[in-house]
């Protein structure tokens, strides 16, 4: 660590951040804080901003990950070996699902479209509506 120890309440704020992923509640169990939530908010960011503390929240979370039974990049070479045919038993069907999964674990498969308009356009519209009305 930076060489500052942790205080019990410090150590068990870190542990329960990586548990909860929220900090204002992981401030409120390890204090046993009755405080109000903007109060709550306020400590547990300034929690968050000691080097000490988000050194050793980092360790957990790493500590978390190395104890995962199975990680998002155990399932990424398991689909990437069906999508590439690596996986002789696997069907077309399944590397068309395999690619499916992946696109969707990389966010790739949601659409998104762009729209731009101008004022004139704009304008142009409203004074459409504005004399289809009139008829």
């Amino acid at each position: 660590m930076t060489g500052e120890v942790l205080t019990p309440k410090q150590e068990k704020f870190c542990q329960l951040y990586v548990q909860l992923g929220n900090a204002s509640e992981a401030y409120r169990q390890s204090y046993n804080s009755k405080a109000k939530t903007e109060s709550v908010s306020v400590e547990a960011s300034r929690l968050m901003a000691n080097p000490s503390i988000t050194l050793r929240v980092s360790q957990l979370q790493s500590e978390v990950q190395e104890q995962a039974f199975w990680s998002r990049m155990d399932s990424l070479k398991v689909l990437a070996d069906i999508a590439l045919g690596k996986d002789q038993e696997a069907k077309p069907s399944d590397k068309v699902a395999a690619v499916k999964v992946i696109n969707s674990m990389h966010g790739w498969d949601k659409q998104t479209i762009e729209q731009t308009t101008t004022h004139k356009a704009d304008k142009s519209l409203a004074e459409l509506l504005t004399n289809g009305s009139k008829r």
